[in-house]
């Protein structure tokens, strides 16, 4: 059985996949270039990873918590971030150059039943112990067995899961010079800090029912296929 992390894509960005797979369906390099296609696909991406793994968190959150500042800081950091580096990177490549994104992200889709039908989700695989260990603590916390140093390292952990598959992945798919891989690197140092900064900000500050509706809500994208 397969452990994934997963969250459904917007209709929007499932459009952007369609357009992009297509145009290299079949190992084939299309002749219309392609860059703007995928720089728009690759910031959409990168906006519905950090809204579902970020700034969806706000929803339910007190008025007078500190969350939600703490939580916007690091997602806007995020964005523009990553924004900058994938114009910056992905716009000055050639169609041949572009192909493996196109692989990336067909291997970040999967499909599956919401209980409405099926429809295609963003993912990543989980082993069997950070699956297991990740389950194992967000379930308690949704249960009201509150451990905020559990709740911190299991999203420790979970960020540079996250990283390393939305982030990590994706830049070692392309074939990128030196000065390419250099951004990169600054911009995941970056990325890193900034998620570990929220989650260790963050976590310590939840009430208790914020930390259930936390826990739930990360719970419920964990699947077994």
């Amino acid at each position: 059985m397969t452990k994934l992390f997963a969250f459904a894509a917007s209709t929007e960005l499932q459009q952007d996949f369609h357009a992009v797979i297509t145009a290299y369906a079949g190992g084939r390099i299309p002749t219309e270039p392609q860059a703007p296609r995928v720089v728009q696909l690759a910031q959409r991406y990168a906006d519905e990873i950090v809204d579902a793994l970020i700034l969806n968190l706000l929803n339910g959150a007190s008025a007078d918590s500190a969350a939600p500042k703490a939580l916007e800081t690091v997602a806007s950091l995020i964005k523009s971030t990553v924004h900058s580096l994938i114009k910056q990177v992905l716009s000055k490549l050639d169609n041949k150059e572009l192909q493996p994104v196109a692989a990336y992200i067909n291997e970040r889709r999967t499909l599956l039943n919401d209980g409405e039908g099926v429809r295609e989700f963003i993912s990543f695989e989980l082993s069997e112990a950070d699956y297991a260990n990740l389950h194992s603590v967000w379930s308690a916390t949704a249960q009201g067995q509150v451990n905020k140093k559990a709740l911190n390292d299991s999203m420790l952990r979970f960020s540079a899961l996250a990283i390393a598959a939305f982030y990590e992945d994706s830049a070692k798919a392309l074939k990128l010079g030196f000065i390419a891989r250099n951004v990169f690197s600054v911009g995941q140092s970056a990325i890193n800090k900034g998620s570990q900064m929220a989650i260790n900000r963050l976590i310590p500050a939840l009430r208790e029912h914020e930390a259930k509706d936390f826990a739930t809500y990360f719970l419920s994208m964990l699947r077994a296929t």
